[in-house]
């Protein structure tokens, strides 16, 4: 069993438990004995846990020891160590803006967004293909000709919700779309929150474009700046449920998005 192999199979077999996957990253770091890990994994690696083995094969994927990973996201408290994808693997390498939002994000978050892509210089747009803002990102990054990454919440085979299909599948012809989980497993609601890691992981910067004050956008916003990335939100109304969270930030210290300048002169490339 190659290092690839074996990391899948414990990826699996765990079921992507985040912290059985960091014990293991510090061990390949540290160069220590796997042997506990490989008893450990024999004992994990039930028939279902086979099957689903042999059917993520068939999926390409790529982990934490392989060089196309991308640095920024091993730095993070909890990288996954496996993300199965369909698409370009190369935007996980570009400049990157992670968007996010509220599922009843209005038209003012549509407006600003197609206003503002096309004016931005190249780069890649990461989002999380969930309804509202995140798919309002994605449509007005492909609109804008800016090649776009769906982080989701289930298997790469699986579409949630199931509006965006069509989106989904316009993402893995011309972007990419990624997820830690392995085909055929649907959408829960904490992997929701756990994959905003991922989205704050990839990008060098994340802006919020409407969000109530207790959002799942806020979580990756507060993501972002764990992880020493820049942080944007955009203004709203007085009194707007919807701006409540972005304008916290904003009071908070995030940068207010103005115009295009603002990203352009916070956001920086690195591996």
């Amino acid at each position: 069993m190659t290092l690839r192999d074996f990391l899948l199979a414990w990826h699996l077999a765990t079921h992507q438990n985040p912290r059985l996957a960091v014990s293991l990253q510090q061990a390949l770091f540290k160069k220590a004995d796997l042997s506990t890990y490989q008893n450990d994994l024999k004992q994990k690696l039930t028939p279902a846990v086979v099957r689903i083995l042999s059917a993520a094969r068939e999926t390409p994927y790529l982990t934490f020891v392989d060089a196309a990973y991308p640095p920024r996201l091993r730095e993070i408290p909890q990288p996954p160590s496996v993300l199965f994808y369909q698409g370009n693997l190369g935007l996980i390498n570009q400049l990157t803006l992670g968007v996010v939002g509220s599922r009843k994000a209005t038209n003012y978050s549509a407006e600003a967004l197609t206003r503002l892509f096309p004016q931005l210089p190249p780069m890649t747009i990461v989002s999380g293909l969930a309804a509202g803002a995140d798919s309002m990102a994605h449509e007005a990054a492909l609109a804008a000709g800016l090649p776009t990454i769906a982080v989701i919440a289930n298997g790469i085979d699986q579409v949630y919700p199931a509006k965006n299909r069509s989106l989904q599948r316009q993402i893995s012809r011309v972007g990419l779309v990624v997820s830690e989980y392995p085909p055929g497993t649907a959408p829960q609601r904490f992997q929701f929150v756990a994959r905003n890691r991922i989205i704050a992981g990839l990008a060098h910067g994340v802006m919020v474009t409407e969000a109530e004050i207790k959002s799942g956008s806020l979580i990756t916003a507060n993501y972002a700046l764990q992880h020493n990335r820049e942080v944007f939100a955009l203004p709203n109304r007085f009194g707007d449920v919807l701006g409540a969270g972005t304008n916290a930030l904003i009071q908070a210290g995030a940068a207010i998005v103005t115009g295009p300048e603002t990203l352009v002169e916070n956001l920086h490339f690195y591996p």
